[in-house]
């Protein structure tokens, strides 16, 4: 047992007031902790400082090569063994080298009983060395615990990963296997290869894999353990978008009609009420009683999905999503706003997803590029990429793995989105979209705004005439168009109108006091006055209002 003299010869580096052996439920300033009952230690008569007896024993089993003695904390640190942060004043410290330890992993045994990562007993080796981690495959240096009945070795952290979980890149659960055996697996989180002889989590109903680390990883993991948790079947059977009537007929969540499986004629120019995009000749269900009419692709959406921004589950949602338009909404993924249907949180924010953006999966293929795009995020603002596309910067993007032979390309939600091939009132023939010129200087300009652009970005090109027109120009703010004729409500007025902006003479905006220019206006049809789709951008924002 330490003598007066050694407490006070410890301490002095810490606490300048002399210190008392007394018995008190204060907290310990080594441990942190706080007893109910009172406890022997050492207090100050000037201050709150107290420390438990045992706390700062010279006794205590050094568990290192070195003597460990105790100091006060210097700048941000973190246990070597715990791997926790030093928020405590005290923490024992190698003088020789750069091991470090806090109060309660140096009273604690170096020896975890945890079943469910081994079968047998797990000791901590206080010692850094390089090894690779049975759990997840990674080599890297640190102080793991290793069994020496069968030379298992992990990190400590590995130690407590769940079972069975859920993540945001896939919509079955997942759980963790000790190896996933012989063949060539892939990450679906970093798309990276999986070495099949070490841990990882995989999918029982299909060939989904993921690397340990990546499942588990804040913006990936909801942090639930599911294991021994039942799923239920009504879960499964939510969704479920339809009900099948007949061979041909269908009742859709999302209408109060049934829905009959068709094929449109090309000169109909109709819209599909999910995605909102045309319909050409291709499968589709219309209403048998209104114009309501769905792509097959999207009347099978699911009603509930996972989506890798969120880690909560996302539901499909067909209505109310703003505060003065029905169905119009600002999509989290390419920052447009849209007026379809969209994947929702069901938090108080309510962020959402139209359901083109929704329905890509990461990694990504996009014929701009000859590799697969994985998702990449910035975790601060130094980090933020910038779009090679658009040439503007973004938090989230799609990045090329790093094929050393392409040099690596960058790509935001909003260019990625972009139809390859679209028709506009500027021009008779179709417009490609063109991916511009890296290595030459051209100049092109705008046939809409008159504006130049920028040849190194993204933009369309008619190669009938050779027109040439910014993205942004062909669609404004909204890649999504809205539906001509699809009413919407807002504030308290009656019914409004999407048009076409298409007569001999563009009306006014009630707002802005200009000709609108925008492929659609928004029509009040009560009061007669019309909205350029600009303003009503700024009116759903409540950055502007009508009064």
């Amino acid at each position: 047992m330490a003598t007066m003299e050694e407490i006070d010869l410890n301490l002095c580096t810490f606490h300048d007031s002399p210190l008392k052996s007394t018995k008190t439920s204060s907290k310990c300033e080594a441990c942190y902790e706080d007893h109910h009952d009172n406890k022997q230690g050492y207090k100050c008569d000037f201050c709150e400082f107290y420390v438990h007896e045992e706390c700062i024993n010279t006794s205590i089993p050094s568990r290192h090569k070195h003597p460990l003695k105790l100091r006060g904390k210097q700048g941000d640190l973190s246990c070597c063994l715990c791997e926790t942060e030093l928020s405590v004043t005290m923490f024992y410290h190698c003088s020789k080298c750069s091991f470090r330890i806090c109060v309660p992993c140096a009273r604690k045994p170096l020896m975890i009983h945890q079943y469910k990562a081994h079968k047998h007993e797990l000791h901590q080796i206080p010692i850094n060395i390089s090894f690779t981690c049975e759990a997840c495959g990674l080599l890297s240096t640190g102080y793991p615990y290793i069994c020496h009945q069968c030379c298992f070795i992990i990190h400590r952290a590995c130690i407590f990963l769940p079972r069975v979980i859920y993540i945001n890149y896939h919509d079955h659960r997942i759980s963790y296997v000790s190896s996933l055996g012989p063949g060539k697996w892939t990450c679906g989180v970093c798309d990276e290869s999986v070495n099949g002889e070490y841990g990882a989590f995989s999918c029982l109903v299909c060939s989904f894999t993921v690397h340990s680390n990546c499942a588990t990883k804040w913006n990936v993991w909801d942090g639930r353990e599911l294991e021994g948790v039942l799923e239920e079947e009504d879960e499964k059977e939510e969704s479920k978008p339809f009900q099948v009537i007949d061979q041909n007929l269908i009742k859709h969540f999302s209408h109060e009609h049934n829905l009959k499986m068709s094929v449109p004629r090309e000169e109909e120019d109709k819209r599909c009420y999910a995605c909102t995009l045309p319909l050409y000749s291709e499968l589709c269900y219309k209403c048998t009683q209104c114009g309501f009419i769905l792509h097959d692709a999207c009347a099978n959406l699911p009603r509930k999905k996972r989506y890798f921004f969120f880690t909560e589950r996302l539901t499909l949602c067909h209505k109310d999503h703003g505060h003065y338009f029905r169905n119009f909404f600002f999509c989290e993924a390419c920052k447009r706003y849209c007026n379809g249907f969209s994947y929702s949180t069901d938090s108080e924010d309510r962020y959402a997803i139209d359901v083109r953006c929704a329905s890509m999966s990461i990694p990504f293929k996009h014929e701009s590029h000859p590799h697969w795009l994985v998702l990449c995020y910035a975790e601060s603002q130094e980090e933020v990429m910038r779009c090679e596309g658009c040439d503007l910067y973004n938090w989230y993007i799609l990045r090329c793995k790093g094929n050393v032979d392409c040099g690596g390309i960058y790509l935001c939600f909003t260019c990625v989105t972009l139809p390859t091939l679209v028709r506009h009132g500027y021009d008779n023939h179709p417009l490609s979209l063109y991916y511009g010129d890296k290595n030459v200087s051209s100049t092109y300009w705008c046939g809409i705004c008159e504006e130049e652009i920028n040849s190194k970005t993204w933009f369309y090109n008619c190669n009938d005439c050779g027109s040439t027109l910014h993205t942004k120009c062909v669609f404004k703010n909204l890649i999504r168009s809205s539906r001509p004729g699809y009413s919407s409500i807002m504030g308290n007025l009656r019914n409004v109108y999407f048009i076409p902006n298409n007569r001999l003479s563009r009306p006014i905006c009630f707002l802005c006091k200009t000709r609108c220019v925008d492929d659609l206006v928004l029509n009040m049809e009560e009061t007669k006055l019309f909205l350029c789709y600009s303003c009503s951008f700024s009116l759903y924002q409540g950055t502007l209002s009508l009064e």
